[in-house]
C-alpha cells in the first residue's frame, strides 16, 4: 500500500478507491456510476474528493469521455492489486460468504443469453445468499480481455467466435442453428436450399455493424449466398421482426424453441449441414484461482447447464 504514503491519510476511504477503480475501467462518470450502482452526482463528488486526496486531477475530459492523467495511470495498477488483496481479506479467502458481496457482478453477453439464462442466474445467486446487484453488459467491437482483468466479479458468456483472445474458458453446451419464419411464409410447408437462398433474411449481429455473419462466410466458401434484407443486434427483436416483416431468421435452436409453440411461427431445420457451435463461459487468467471468481463462474455455469442442457 505504498501508493498512499503521499496522500492525506485522513482522506483514505475504501469507497473512494472503488470509485477510482470504476472510473479507471470505464473512462466515463456515467458508466462508472452504473457499474457501482451509484448516482452520477455521487460519483462526481467522489472524484472531487479523490483529486483532493491525491493532489492531482486524475481524470480530464477527452473526446471520448474522461482520460487518465500520468499520475492516475501510475496509481491504477498498484491500486488494483491492493484492492484485490483487501477484498480477499474481507471475504475471508476461500471461505468467503457470498452474502458479504456488495459490488455489482458484471456478465458480458448477447441479449440471447439474458433472455435464456438471466432469471436462472439471478435465482441461483440468490440461493447462495448473494444479494449483490447483477448487471448484464453488451458485447461490442471494443470489448477485450482487459475488461475481465480489472474486475474479479466479471465474466463473459459467448461463443468462441466472439470471445476476445487471452481468456480462459469452459464450455457450457453445444448449439446449432434453425430457421424461424412466419407460419404463412411460402417456405413454411417445406424449406429447401433454393427457397432458403431465394428468401429475404433477417441477420442478428450481436457485435453490430456486420454485413454478414459467420454462417454467410460458411455459405460463401461453398459458392452460395443468402439475401440479407435487415440486420439487428438484438436476438430478442427477432420474433417480432419476423412476424412484422415476413423475413426468415436463422437463430440458435434454444431461442427459436421459446416461440415454437406460437401458431404464428414455424421453426424448420436448415436445408444444409450448417456448422454447429458451442456456448462458453470466459474469465481472466488473473482470477483463475481466485475463490470469489471460482465461486461466481461455478454458479453461472450451473445456471447455464440447468436441466441437463450441457452436452460436454
Amino acid at each position: 500500500m505504498g501508493i498512499i504514503h503521499e496522500m492525506n491519510i485522513n482522506e483514505l476511504d475504501l469507497n473512494l478507491l472503488r470509485v477510482f477503480q470504476a472510473l479507471s475501467a470505464e473512462n466515463s462518470v456515467t458508466r462508472a456510476a452504473d457499474r457501482l450502482g451509484m448516482s452520477q452526482p455521487a460519483v462526481s463528488n467522489a472524484l472531487k474528493r479523490l483529486r483532493l486526496a491525491f493532489g492531482d486531477e486524475l481524470f480530464v475530459r477527452g473526446s471520448r469521455g474522461i482520460v487518465p492523467t500520468p499520475r492516475c495511470e501510475e496509481l491504477a495498477a498498484s491500486l488494483s492489486d491492493a484492492m484485490a488483496q483487501i477484498e480477499a481479506a474481507l471475504v475471508g479467502g476461500s471461505r468467503f460468504d457470498p452474502a458479504r458481496l456488495v459490488e455489482p457482478i458484471s456478465i458480458t453477453c448477447a441479449d440471447e443469453e439474458i433472455l435464456l439464462h438471466g432469471s436462472d442466474i439471478l435465482k441461483d445467486l440468490t440461493a447462495q445468499r448473494c444479494q449483490a446487484p447483477v448487471q448484464f453488459l453488451p458485447l461490442n467491437t471494443g470489448y477485450n480481455a482487459d475488461m475481465l482483468w480489472r474486475n474479479r466479479l466479471s465474466i463473459t458468456i459467448t461463443t468462441m467466435i466472439y470471445a476476445p483472445d487471452g481468456l480462459i474458458q469452459r464450455k457450457a453446451y453445444d448449439e446449432h442453428l434453425v430457421c424461424l419464419m412466419r407460419a404463412d411464409h411460402p417456405a413454411g410447408g417445406g424449406l429447401d436450399l433454393d427457397s432458403y437462398l431465394a428468401a429475404e433474411h433477417l441477420l442478428i449481429a450481436p457485435m453490430g455493424g456486420a454485413p454478414s455473419g459467420y454462417l454467410d462466410d460458411w455459405l460463401r466458401n461453398r459458392g452460395l449466398a443468402r439475401n440479407i434484407r435487415l440486420i439487428s443486434h438484438s436476438f430478442g427483436s427477432a420474433p417480432l421482426l419476423v412476424k412484422q416483416t415476413g423475413l426468415l431468421a436463422t437463430l440458435p435452436s434454444r431461442q427459436a424453441a421459446s416461440v415454437a409453440r406460437n401458431p404464428d411461427f414455424v421453426v424448420a431445420d436448415l436445408p444444409f449441414p450448417a456448422p454447429a457451435y458451442s456456448l462458453h463461459l470466459f474469465w481472466s487468467e488473473r482470477y483463475d484461482d481466485d475463490p470469489v471468481n471460482v465461486w461466481l463462474r461455478g454458479v453461472v455455469h450451473g445456471a447455464l447447464t440447468k436441466g441437463g442442457r450441457a452436452l460436454a
